[in-house]
This record gives structure tokens, C-alpha cells and sequence, in this order.
């Protein structure tokens, strides 16, 4: 089999049982409040993503907006594989690159995931929430990106170790950078022995560093947070947009 494909495929196991792990986790934890939205409560890792989902008022803009996304992906790609090929793209130049399409592909996932349980009569919420909108560290990783994950970073861990919040800090991080680990670099490893294993730790506990040094020397300068946000999020990304990661994503040329 491909070597792609086999990455693609240890990787959605390792999501599999990683998705697992943090639901009986979340679990076993008192819940905050009813959880009535059975079918979703098993797919989201924490009880505050499933009470933030919302009722179906119209089927066809879940249809629509899955269509649309999934075109979305098919355009992206056929346009970075001919950037690829023409101009023999290579290195950290298809980080870059790829890092749109990484999030078009998972917005495209909750999209279609979505559909699947439009039944139920609820919406999935929202992975994402405008990311490219950030106005600072925290804001990029608090409240933008996968708020899936971070409603079981704060529902597990953070929320009972609000005494020490610069240690509930780089733990988050440092689990997040964890789960990336096993989930794509170890497999790869495995699979090829080449090794990549600490570049996704490393890029993740660049992030809370960055988010205190804005808290310390930034505040009251919106426009330098932003700046310095995006220094911090976009610049080191090829640590997590590494070789492994892109071909998962079947975006690595041979």
C-alpha cells in the first residue's frame, strides 16, 4: 500500500483511540448540566461542545455549505499540486502552502460529519471560529481554533487547576503536543524510520511562551498582539506541518 495512505490510515485509528481516551475521560467527571443530544455526546469529547450545539432550523444550508467546502478541498488541492509541480515546490515552502488546505479539509469533515447527524435534530458546532481573525496567542488558541478540543482542555484540565494557571497552561499544551505526537509523528516513524519525533512538542510549547510573553510585554498594544500572534501561530508551523502531517493529508510529493 501507499505510504500515504498507510499514514492516513494509522491516523484516523490513533484519532479513533484518542477521541476514545478523552471521552472517558470527560466521562468520568461530573456533567455540567443535561446532555440530550445523545447521538452527538459520543462523538464530542466534552459535554460543553455537545450543550453548545444548536437546533436544525434548515436542512439545505448544512447541504449547502457541505458542498460547498467540499469543492473547496478539490479546488485547493488541484491548485497546490500544480504550484507544486511547476515551480518544483519542496521543504518548508508546502508548509506554507498547505496550511490553508489543512483547514479546508477539516472544516470540510465537520461539514460533512454534520449531515450524518442532522436525524438528531441538532447541528454540530462549530471546529473553528474564524481563526484567521485573531487578535492575539491566546485568542488564536483559546477561542478559534478546534474548539472541540479546547472545550475538553478546559473542561478536564484546566478548569480544576485554576490555582496554577501557568502550570494548567503548558500541560494543555504539552498534551496537545502529545496527542500529535502519537498521532501522526510515531506512525511515521514506524512506517519509514525517518524521524521527526519532538517537532510537534516543540512547536506546541512554543505557545503558551508566547502567550505569557504578550500578556507581559504586549498588552495595550492591539496591533503588535496581532503581529506577534501570527509570529508565533504561522511562522514555526512547518514544526506541525511537517512531512508526516502532509502525508497524512496526501500532500507530499514524492
Amino acid at each position: 500500500m501507499n505510504p500515504d495512505w498507510q499514514m492516513t490510515k494509522l491516523f484516523l485509528l490513533a484519532l479513533a483511540v484518542m477521541g476514545l481516551v478523552m471521552k472517558l475521560a470527560a466521562l468520568l467527571l461530573p456533567a455540567k448540566g443535561p446532555i440530550e443530544r445523545r447521538a452527538m455526546s459520543w462523538v464530542l469529547v466534552s459535554p460543553d461542545s455537545v450543550l453548545r450545539s444548536q437546533r436544525v432550523t434548515s436542512v439545505w444550508p448544512v447541504v449547502l455549505r457541505a458542498l460547498l467546502l467540499s469543492g473547496a478541498v478539490v479546488v485547493s488541492y488541484w491548485v497546490y499540486w500544480q504550484l507544486v509541480t511547476r515551480f518544483q515546490l519542496r521543504g518548508i515552502l508546502l508548509s506554507y502552502l498547505a496550511g490553508p488546505i489543512l483547514l479546508l479539509v477539516m472544516e470540510a469533515f465537520v461539514a460533512l460529519e454534520s449531515l450524518i447527524f442532522l436525524p438528531s435534530g441538532y447541528l454540530l458546532p462549530a471546529l473553528h471560529h474564524r481563526p484567521l481573525a485573531a487578535r492575539s496567542v491566546a485568542d488564536f488558541w483559546g477561542n478559534r481554533w478546534n474548539r472541540w478540543f479546547n472545550d475538553w482542555f478546559r473542561y478536564v484540565l484546566f478548569g480544576r487547576m485554576r490555582g496554577r494557571p501557568v502550570f494548567a497552561l503548558f500541560l494543555i499544551f504539552a498534551v496537545s503536543g502529545l496527542l500529535h505526537e502519537w498521532g501522526i509523528n510515531f506512525p511515521f516513524y514506524w512506517l519509514t524510520g525517518k524521524n521527526l519525533l519532538g517537532t510537534m512538542m516543540l512547536y506546541f510549547l512554543l505557545q503558551p511562551a508566547g502567550i505569557l510573553i504578550e500578556r507581559r510585554f504586549l498588552k495595550g498594544h492591539p496591533r503588535a498582539m496581532v503581529l506577534f500572534a501570527w509570529l508565533m501561530v504561522y511562522v514555526p508551523s512547518p514544526l506541525v506541518l511537517n512531512e508526516a502531517m502532509l502525508r497524512v493529508v496526501h500532500l507530499w510529493p514524492e
